[in-house]
């Protein structure tokens, strides 16, 4: 009988250390189909937020400043969560020169996520981490590739224990649409900034796959 009532914790544990020491590792199999002026998703996750960016602003944030990036502007910003059961690498979404990669420290790193929004994702209900203490200060890197559009770039923001990332990339390399650029080993916040040229095709509480899912096109 006691050996009983310990099978459930043993079972707990070893999902936990497959999750933690083995799936998170897979590497799923992508073979990327991109249309002209097709976006495609730098991540497999769940649709935090999609906004239109005015200026340099949205919502009262300053996106050059999110981002790292001073080339955002005018456009959109939609955001990515990257949770514990989500494959870890992302992608390029686009096809172009990179020209920037950069690296920006954080004095302290927060929870991007509450108990109620970590429930919420699990779940399948997104929740918005715009405004949120970690979205705006934790460590992130962040690469722009330049394309016929304007600049597009993706900043991966830390979950709350420090960026630990793996990145593929380097200024001045040749990006091509699908193509691995990192890997986050505890996941986190991806943010896709898009020039006005290009319009969002995807939702808020949408589940997208990295390389596979066309996140925006550009307007004709």
């Amino acid at each position: 009988m006691r050996v009983r009532s310990f099978l459930p914790l043993v079972a707990a544990g070893a999902a936990l250390w497959y999750v933690r020491s083995v799936y998170r590792f897979r590497d799923p199999v992508r073979l990327p189909q991109v249309g002209p002026g097709e976006v495609l998703s730098p991540a497999d996750g769940t649709v935090s937020f999609v906004r239109r960016v005015q200026g340099t602003q949205v919502d009262g944030v300053d996106v050059a400043g999110l981002l790292n990036a001073p080339e955002a502007a005018d456009g959109w910003l939609v955001g990515i969560f990257v949770g514990p059961l989500d494959a870890h690498y992302t992608y390029q979404p686009v096809a172009g020169t990179l020209t920037q990669v950069t690296h920006r420290a954080a004095v302290l790193n927060v929870p991007l996520l509450g108990v109620g929004a970590a429930t919420g994702f699990l779940s399948g209900r997104a929740s918005d981490l715009l405004g949120g203490r970690g979205t705006l200060e934790n460590e992130r890197l962040s690469s722009v590739t330049v394309t016929p559009f304007g600049h597009v770039t993706v900043t991966l923001v830390a979950p709350g224990a420090g960026l630990r990332v793996t990145s593929y990339q380097q200024v001045g390399d040749e990006g091509r649409a699908g193509f691995k650029a990192a890997f986050l080993e505890e996941g986190g916040l991806v943010l896709l900034h898009l020039p006005g040229a290009f319009t969002p095709s995807v939702g808020v509480g949408e589940r997208v796959l990295g390389a596979q899912t066309v996140a925006a096109r550009a307007d004709n």
